[in-house]
């Protein structure tokens, strides 16, 4: 599974409109939601579940309102690692320079698109995409980056892997990892092909 999506109606509606769409806007501004999205959700299953506190703080206008906020804390709690935070910042940064610029495409030389581009590097040194639960890369091969939007995809992709992976590896709304036994008994396919 390439694209550790919720099977809920507006995630794939939301997928299926940026895979459909020629549009590069689309494609950064959805795009970018389905990230921000599944950032929202780990960070609220990594805190407590005290909702009214959680909401508090990561709602928009509050404290980690923002996507950035909480990319750094899934950062800090150990969520992934800087080459990860770096590719989420930029997606981001992609997202926000379409959804703030009327003359946006893929092609602009500004200089806060270009950074954000340069940090998509999710792919470097990849062959394979991670599985999206846990364990060992699947046998689904990297698609070949030959332009922006192909990186951005990919990258994209690769982000929501390693929050689905989060996730996964951790009991709901604590910061207490799961063990191999533990993922293995609620997930008992993941090593058959199959899964």
């Amino acid at each position: 599974m390439t694209w550790a999506i919720f099977p809920d109606e507006k995630d794939t509606k939301a997928l299926i409109e940026l895979l459909t769409a020629g549009s590069e806007r689309v494609m950064a501004v959805v795009g970018g939601a389905l990230l921000e999205e599944a950032i929202d959700r780990t960070l609220r299953e990594r805190l407590l579940n005290i909702p009214g506190l959680v909401d508090s703080l990561l709602e928009v206008d509050r404290p980690l309102g923002n996507m950035g906020p909480k990319i750094d804390l899934l950062r800090l709690l150990g969520a992934f690692d800087e080459k990860a935070r770096a590719a989420m910042k930029g997606i981001a940064g992609v997202r926000n320079f379409f959804a703030h610029h009327l003359d946006a495409s893929l092609d602009s030389g500004d200089g806060k698109f270009t950074k954000a581009m340069q940090r998509l590097t999710l792919h470097e040194n990849r062959a394979y995409y991670p599985h999206h639960l846990f364990g060992p890369d699947s046998d689904v091969a990297i698609e070949p980056i030959n332009s922006k939007r192909e990186q951005f995809i990919v990258n994209l992709k690769l982000a929501l892997i390693i929050l689905m992976r989060d996730r996964i590896s951790h009991h709901p709304y604590t910061n207490q990892p799961r063990s191999e036994e533990e993922l293995l008994e609620q997930y008992p396919n993941r090593y058959r092909a199959e899964e």
